[in-house]
C-alpha cells in the first residue's frame, strides 16, 4: 500500500487541482474568442491551435513536476497516460478542424482532474505514523459511530481500542491505515451508518465477498479502493 501523503503534499495536489481548473477555463475561454473573432463558415482561427498546444505543453508539464513521487502507482500512470494521450492528439491535430483535438485534451484533463481529487479524498486526517491521530481522524469522520464497531472494523478488540486512543506515536497497522483511506472516501458521500454498512456488504468486485472479509488480504487493497470510489459515485458524490 502507498504511503500516506504527507500535508505539504496534500497542499500540493490541491494546488495542483486549481491549476487543472484554471487551465481548462484559459483553453475554454481561448477557444470562445477564437470563435467569436471569426468568419461563421470558419469558426475556429487556425492559430488557436498552436497557442492551445502551448497551454497544454505548459498543463502537463506542471502535472508532472506537481504530482507528488508517492502517490499511489497506479493512480501515478493514469494520469500520465490522460497527459500523453491528449497529447498526442494534439499532434495528430487538423488545424482546419482543430476542436475535436481541443476537446479531447479537454476531456483527459478533467480525467486527470478527478484522479488527483480522488487521490485528496482518500486520504484520511491525521499524521500517517501516528495510530491515535489516524483513529481520531475515523471517529471525526463518523460521528455517532461506536468505538466497538470501530475496533471490529479496525480488527481489535475493545481494550486494545482504547489504548490506541490513549496512545502517543505508535505506528498503526496496515488494517487501520486502510481503514482510514476507505472511511475518507465513503465519509463524503455516506451517512457514518451507511459507510460503516458498506463494509459488511457483499460486492461483486470483491468476488461476492464483503470488504471486512477481504480486508486483511494485500491482494484486494486496490480492489477495495476502486469499490469505496464507485460506492461514492453510485451513492451521488
Amino acid at each position: 500500500m502507498p504511503d500516506l501523503l504527507t500535508r505539504p503534499e496534500r497542499e500540493q495536489l490541491e494546488r495542483l487541482e486549481d491549476k487543472i481548473e484554471s487551465w481548462q477555463t484559459e483553453l475554454r475561454e481561448e477557444l470562445a474568442a477564437s470563435a467569436a473573432s471569426s468568419p461563421k463558415s470558419d469558426p475556429v482561427d487556425p492559430a488557436y491551435a498552436g497557442r492551445f498546444r502551448e497551454t497544454a505543453q505548459r498543463l502537463s508539464s506542471q502535472v508532472h513536476k506537481e504530482v507528488p513521487p508517492d502517490l499511489d502507482p497506479e493512480a501515478l500512470a493514469e494520469i500520465r497516460g490522460h497527459l500523453i494521450d491528449g497529447l498526442e492528439a494534439l499532434n495528430e491535430l487538423d488545424e482546419t478542424r482543430p476542436l475535436d483535438s481541443v476537446d479531447s485534451f479537454i476531456v483527459h484533463a478533467e480525467a486527470v482532474r478527478h484522479i488527483v481529487r480522488d487521490a485528496l479524498d482518500g486520504q484520511p486526517d491525521g499524521a500517517q505514523s501516528d495510530a491515535r491521530d489516524l483513529l481520531n481522524g475515523v471517529e471525526n469522520t463518523l460521528p455517532g459511530v461506536t468505538r466497538k464497531e470501530l475496533a471490529q472494523l479496525i480488527g481489535v478488540g475493545e481494550r486494545q481500542m482504547q489504548r490506541l486512543a490513549k496512545g502517543d506515536g505508535n505506528r498503526p497497522s496496515r488494517r487501520l491505515e486502510l481503514v482510514a483511506r476507505l472511511v475518507a472516501l465513503l465519509g463524503r458521500a455516506w451517512t457514518p451508518a451507511g459507510a460503516v454498512a458498506w463494509f459488511y456488504r457483499e460486492r461483486k468486485d470483491l468476488d461476492d465477498k464483503t470488504p471486512i472479509e477481504v480486508i486483511e488480504d494485500p491482494n484486494y487493497e486496490r480492489s477495495l479502493m476502486l469499490a469505496a470510489r464507485r460506492g461514492r459515485a453510485q451513492h451521488g458524490s
